[in-house]
């Protein structure tokens, strides 16, 4: 049952009303997870980490194809509806779950679960993905300051207002753009430092693998 993190592009539609920068943060499952029959049990398939450091909305999008399974989002521990359930013996089924919360600051951890629809029959679930799309406040420049004081000497910055979020990779190594090209110190303690970024499509990678992808938009 062990996940494995690929990359795909995918085209979003941004919700105009939302007036916010966006960043879309995703993975995805590689292979087949099963669960076997007279088994009960519950499996992560997918799961994303990321911190911000401002209240903010967040879109969450997961989509799988399955055989006599329920499949839900998990926030933080804390499970979400609606789930996916279908059943039907050697039937496999497309799902989809879309959730838009509102998040507070600090860090975040969304997983796609799954568990057999009935008790002892087993369940599958094949090419799952997992978005976040995060919508980060307007603040115009980022820093706050007074006015200088007498003297023309001005103060410190006062507050920073929104720096962006962070995204968690795991035992991740390196940060390439769209072209190919090494981000330089981007990486962090595990961290994908977005707030530095220019607006663009990001892969972190941990060894030869990419693991997630990560778009910023202006």
């Amino acid at each position: 049952m062990k996940r494995i993190l690929n990359l795909a592009i995918l085209n979003l539609l941004i919700p105009a009303a939302l007036s916010a920068a966006p960043v879309l943060v995703e993975a995805y499952q590689e292979g087949t997870i099963t669960i076997p029959e007279g088994t009960i049990d519950t499996v992560t398939v997918v799961e994303l980490s990321f911190s911000v450091d401002t209240a903010c909305y967040v879109q969450f999008t997961a989509g799988e194809i399955f055989q006599f399974a329920t499949l839900w989002l998990n926030l933080n521990g804390d499970d979400l509806h609606p789930c996916t359930k279908e059943g039907g013996l050697d039937q496999t089924h497309s799902g989809l779950i879309v959730y838009a919360y509102l998040l507070s600051s600090g860090s975040h951890t969304i997983s796609l679960k799954i568990t057999p629809l009935l008790m002892g029959y087993g369940a599958t679930c094949r090419n799952a993905y997992l978005q976040a799309l995060i919508f980060l406040p307007d603040a115009g420049s980022a820093v706050a300051e007074p006015p200088p004081e007498p003297g023309g000497v001005s103060p410190l910055p006062i507050s920073i207002i929104s720096k962006g979020p962070y995204v968690n990779v795991e035992d991740a190594t390196e940060l390439v753009d769209a072209s190919g090209r090494t981000i330089k110190n981007a990486i962090v303690a595990g961290r994908v430092q977005i707030s530095t970024l220019p607006a663009g499509t990001y892969f972190a990678r941990s060894g030869e693998r990419t693991v997630v992808k990560i778009v910023k938009v202006e």
